[in-house]
């Protein structure tokens, strides 16, 4: 099977998939009320936004965002020659903390959004990037769990 920045093309998916899978718990069944809190919202009121926006068009979209995240991360693996579960899933893990994190941060100093919601976001990132990256781990060379 083809692969895109060292990583089979179905590995690509099944990170995605499960990265968006962690989106749906994260902001459902875990935290779906904290979320909403946070914004301001009933659940009646996000229920009703869905149905303006389309449901599967929002499900879609966020599943080709994690496609796209999982790509991102899948070149950087490439780039450090990553291929164990481990050291793959470390580095998702410093993109979250020293890339992502820094550019979510700028919602809460500038547009005083609050830190409760930029922890949970950010645990949802942090959970995912590390998913994907083990996902990915699986789909990246022979020796991708143990080198010996």
């Amino acid at each position: 099977m083809p692969k895109l920045f060292g990583t089979n093309i179905l590995g690509l998916f099944l990170a995605a998939l499960a990265f968006w899978l962690i989106g749906s718990l994260w902001y459902g069944p875990l935290f779906g009320e904290t979320w909403l809190e946070l914004q301001g919202m009933t659940k009646e009121m996000a229920e009703a936004q869905m149905q303006e926006k389309g449901m599967a068009k929002v499900l879609g979209t966020g599943f080709l965002l994690s496609l796209i995240s999982t790509i991102g991360l899948s070149y950087v693996l490439q780039q450090s020659s990553a291929s164990l579960l481990a050291t793959c899933a470390k580095i998702c893990a410093i993109i979250a903390a020293l890339i992502v994190l820094p550019i979510m941060a700028y919602a809460v100093l500038y547009e005083s959004k609050p830190m409760k919601g930029l922890m949970l976001d950010f645990g949802y990132i942090l959970v995912g990037f590390v998913v994907a990256g083990a996902v990915m781990s699986f789909f990246r060379g022979k020796d991708a769990i143990d080198p010996s």
